[in-house]
């Protein structure tokens, strides 16, 4: 009997001629129809660049090899024509990929192409696999794709899903899916294909995510730690996951949400959060690498909430376990939260030091207590006597600084300067200049000395006198160089003023003194850019402006997709150029648009612009996206100042739907919002629409809330037993 293989090379028709099979095997002829061309198209990962639709006579990139078209189409059919045959259409698939990784060689068929062209094809038959009771399984079927390579980590996960779905014996389960991690793990060492972490479109439906198969895998090894007794070692789990960065129980539930495993695993889950967050407060080091890649990847992320959490699992641990926090890590607090603008942390944090019998902190803590009284979004909203107020205590600090016997380093000095100037304090500026930067202690001013003055008189609307101290610093013999953040708050003056030739007057001194631009000076020009041509009536070219960025001298930044999401970040902030975001982002969206951009386009729209755009990115979001908490409490927290009704709609929904619930920061949003605004009757309904929701987490806050409204609301009983312990 003829396999699949020999059909092909002897180039016979198709038939009906294998064994039971009903599906018909393909010849690879050498001419196909232009009918099978139009069927057959490669799969997209969701993030590739879209073609320019463009009319020509000629045809638009390579043809698709028409043995591997012809055998996918094949494989399409008989995967189709057979929902109760799942067996053979698996062997139609080992056979078909067998044939094409002997010929891929010598056909010159790329990888990609195989490897993308074949995802939707293992997708659906892993869906029919898992729905039918044939004798082919998930897991020999994963077999098959890791056998011809092209395997993705997404068939993994639905394996995994599967395993804690349908077994009962949850132990067993667990180190199933524990299993099926080392042989992805094996999978993607010993492979050649890089692919396997794309996600491709066919994958959106099931609300997929490639963190999720690292999460199951962490839920399985911390659950069959507490069913074995074995005491649950997060070293043991990095060394597991391969990382440092372990999943919080909020990220292990956002997957098993939506994943659509919530009801099999509800209650082993709310053991499962309690057990661990009791295990993490036992098993925390304060001062540990652990907590320090977590601030730093917070920080880089400018994650706040996610920075608070492990500050206050911090502050638990140390006294839980009674090992004190130092004063390196409570610095690398300040720090992060400094690069986060929350400054009344930074100053929460010091406090704790002072607290917790740190005497004499070290000038590097100082530093960023002064830097952070002293920072434009601290001070903005002050008045003339409380920024003096300010100006006092900064004082005061320098003069503790002096008495505690620690030095006052050049670093502190631009600290110090650059507060004084934001706070238009020059007086103060010109004093300590004198009393550290003369005399036989002389300290060195740093060019960040410098540039911290430019960028006070520049922030007070003192231009004169910044540009006459440019030159100034420029001619002292110190080789000085203005940084790109001074530069930029020279254009960002000019540009507010509509002084537009200033403005290319500083962007050439930057080319000619090779001061490097980046993200910030990108996003003033795109606001230039657009108020110029707006003004002209002329329509801008988002193209064009892209490209004239990237051949910019001195640039040292990519123009990439992180690039302009940055940029569209800067222009929806406080609505400073809505029109340039939106022009921005629909250039963007003929590439490929982060789910960063996407929020951060969303926010802007429903802070500054149209409720009504923002709701159609919002659906694209959850639709195409990520269907997750975040948005949702995004949306309805950002619409409740707007439109309450609306707000209220959209939680409705967001309990309506199954893929992911409200938590605890939702129902905080809109209890907090309608207790302000006297609104009885809607707080009650949200009161006991929490009763229903069973939560198990209520954070920190809403209990506190819960309690004092215990006094007038009707709090039911199983929540107010909840809040009470």
């Amino acid at each position: 009997m003829a396999s699949l293989r020999q059909l092909a090379v002897k180039g016979l028709p198709c038939t009906r001629t294998l064994g039971l099979r009903t599906a018909r095997i393909v010849s690879l002829r050498s001419q196909s129809t232009s009918a099978a061309v139009n069927a057959t198209e490669t799969e997209k990962p969701a993030t590739s660049k879209k073609p320019d639709v463009k009319k020509s006579n000629k045809r638009q990139g390579p043809q698709l090899n028409s043995k591997l078209r012809d055998i996918s189409l094949q494989i399409r059919r008989t995967i189709d024509e057979n929902s109760d045959n799942v067996s053979e259409s698996a062997e139609i698939l080992e056979e078909g990929l067998s044939y094409l990784r002997d010929i891929q060689h010598a056909e010159g068929i790329k990888e990609e192409t195989i490897y993308s062209l074949f995802q939707p094809l293992l997708v659906s038959l892993l869906e029919k696999t898992e729905n039918s009771d044939g004798s082919k399984g998930l897991s020999e079927l994963l077999d098959i794709f890791m056998r011809y390579n092209v395997a993705h980590t997404y068939h993994f996960t639905k394996v995994a899903v599967h395993e804690l779905k349908t077994n009962n014996d949850k132990a067993l389960a667990y180190q199933e899916v524990l299993r099926l991690w080392v042989k992805y793990l094996e999978y993607t060492k010993t492979s050649t294909n890089k692919l396997n972490t794309r996600i491709y479109n066919v994958f959106r439906k099931s609300n997929y995510n490639n963190h999720d198969l690292r999460n199951l895998v962490f839920y399985a090894f911390v659950q069959s730690c507490i069913l074995q007794g074995v005491k649950y070692d997060f070293k043991d789990a990095v060394k597991l996951l391969q990382s440092d960065d372990l999943p919080e129980s909020f990220q292990i539930r956002r997957t098993i949400v939506g994943q659509g495993l919530i009801q099999d695993l509800r209650q082993d889950f709310d053991s499962f959060t309690r057990d661990l967050d009791k295990i993490n407060l036992e098993s925390l080091d304060p001062n540990g690498t652990f907590v320090l890649n977590k601030i730093n990847t917070y920080a880089s992320h400018k994650d706040v909430n996610a920075l608070n959490r492990i500050y206050n699992q911090v502050q638990d641990a140390s006294k839980k376990n009674d090992v004190p926090i130092n004063e390196s890590t409570l610095i690398r607090f300040m720090s992060a939260f400094y690069e986060c603008g929350q400054h009344e942390s930074v100053f929460s944090v010091f406090q704790s030091m002072i607290q917790s019998g740190i005497e004499k902190p070290s000038v590097s803590s100082w530093d960023f207590v002064i830097r952070s009284m002293g920072h434009p979004s601290h001070i903005e909203k002050f008045n003339e006597s409380q920024k003096n107020e300010i100006a006092n205590n900064i004082e005061r600090m320098i003069e503790t600084i002096e008495a505690s016997g620690s030095a006052v380093t050049a670093k502190t000095l631009s600290v110090i300067v650059g507060s004084f100037a934001n706070l238009n304090r020059f007086d103060k500026v010109d004093h300590y200049l004198e009393k550290y930067a003369t005399g036989n202690k002389k300290l060195p001013i740093i060019f960040t000395t410098k540039n911290n003055i430019l960028i006070g008189l520049l922030l007070n609307n003192n231009v004169k006198e910044a540009e006459k101290k440019l030159k100034e610093f420029m001619e002292d013999g110190s080789d000085y160089v203005p940084s790109s953040t001074t530069m930029n708050s020279f254009i960002n003056f000019y540009a507010k003023n509509s002084n537009f030739k200033a403005v290319e007057g500083i962007s050439n001194f930057m080319k000619q003194n090779n001061i490097p631009t980046d993200v910030g000076t990108f996003t003033i020009l795109t606001d230039v850019f657009f108020k110029l041509h707006r003004e002209r009536g002329l329509v801008p070219d988002v193209t064009k402006l892209l490209q004239s960025f990237s051949e910019t001298a001195g640039n040292v930044v990519d123009i990439n997709e992180v690039t302009i999401a940055t940029i569209i970040d800067g222009l929806v902030k406080d609505g400073i150029n809505l029109d340039a975001a939106r022009a921005l982002f629909s250039h963007l969206k003929t590439n490929k648009v982060s789910p960063q951009t996407f929020t951060s386009m969303m926010k802007g729209e429903l802070d500054h612009g149209s409720i009504i755009n923002a709701e159609t990115l919002f659906q694209r979001y959850i639709s195409n996206i990520r269907n997750d908490a975040r948005i949702w409490n995004l949306m309805i927290n950002s619409l409740i100042v707007k439109n309450e009704n609306l707000a209220l709609d959209y939680f409705r929904r967001f309990k309506e739907q199954t893929r992911c619930e409200p938590n605890f920061f939702t129902y905080y949003f809109l209890i907090t919002h309608f207790l302000k605004r006297g609104q009885k009757k809607t707080v009650q309904y949200l009161i006991d629409e929490l009763a229903k929701s069973d939560l198990k987490d209520l954070g920190n806050e809403l209990p506190k809330i819960l309690k004092v409204l215990s006094q007038n609301y009707e709090i039911p009983e199983k929540l107010l037993h909840q809040i009470s312990k």
